[in-house]
């Protein structure tokens, strides 16, 4: 198992070149649109694992940086970068230290780290690609990291704007919406991550290609992609298996605002139900 917020396909590439053919692999990145636009990972990866069977998944909020084979473990600093792994120099100042993978420890933070992943899948690179693609093209810049981020994007993510097509004035600035209500967007754009001089289109996928990252999101869609919708009791269940409290966050609630994030972020893909409040997959035609 990789575990690595920065990856990077050369240096990926160099390190499962190691590896036997017959070893079961599972890496664990994040996609943040920001550190793609950086270049301190590339979505090249995806095509590295898809063609050699790897599970390739991903969690927003990802820092720690692990190394597992069997029931050994080199925890510490290094990311999945030639020179963080010493081989372009000159090389960064790493640690990774040997621990067995049976400890305590290490057993409850992969219990951790995967009850928030999500699956990589063709289309958020696709759709991240595009992003990144559109962004260089007009010169945005990106702000310097000012240590660590204390409002990112949680695993156990739900929205809470009810009018997502008032985010933008509020990103830019322009909004009259109440001080609490809007205190509320610019707390969901803090985690959400934007970056500023963002036109209205870059803003709507940006928003796309991150909340699709969010385990309430995949599981969403994942079931329309088998059902067809999404209803209230399904939305219960999803909660509940994020580890939302369904008292303080309602089913219902979460489903009508989400409903609304859906058809519009992503117009072309869902759309609600007649007289209800179920999401349903738009069919192509």
């Amino acid at each position: 198992m990789i575990v690595a917020p920065f990856i990077r396909t050369e240096a990926l590439i160099r390190l499962l070149d190691c590896i036997s053919a017959d070893v079961k692999i599972t890496i664990v990145t994040r996609w943040r649109p920001a550190d793609l636009l950086a270049g301190t990972s590339d979505l090249d990866i995806y095509d590295a694992t898809v063609s050699k069977g790897i599970k390739l998944y991903l969690r927003w909020d990802l820092h720690a940086k692990l190394f597992a084979a069997d029931d050994q473990c080199l925890a510490g600093s290094a990311n999945v970068t030639l020179t963080a792994l010493g081989w372009r120099m000159p090389a960064n100042l790493e640690l990774l230290v040997p621990v067995l993978r049976s400890t305590d420890h290490i057993i409850q933070f992969e219990e951790q780290l995967f009850k928030g992943t999500v699956r990589a899948t063709a289309e958020q690179r696709n759709r991240l690609a595009e992003l990144i693609d559109r962004l260089r093209d007009s010169h945005v810049q990106i702000p310097k990291s000012e240590g660590e981020e204390s409002d990112s994007l949680r695993p156990g993510w739900v929205p809470r704007t009810r009018n997502p097509e008032e985010l933008y004035s509020v990103y830019q600035g322009n909004s009259d919406i109440g001080h609490s209500i809007q205190q509320v967007m610019q707390e969901e754009l803090t985690q959400i991550g934007v970056i500023p001089g963002m036109r209205e289109d870059m803003f709507r996928e940006w928003v796309s290609a991150v909340i699709s990252q969010t385990p309430l999101v995949e599981k969403v869609i994942h079931r329309i992609e088998q059902k067809g919708q999404v209803t209230e009791s399904d939305m219960s269940v999803f909660l509940t298996e994020i580890g939302v409290d369904t008292k303080i966050n309602r089913p219902r609630d979460v489903l009508e605002t989400l409903r609304r994030w859906l058809t519009y972020f992503l117009p072309d893909h869902y759309e609600t139900a007649q007289d209800s409040i179920k999401l349903i997959k738009v069919k192509t035609l």
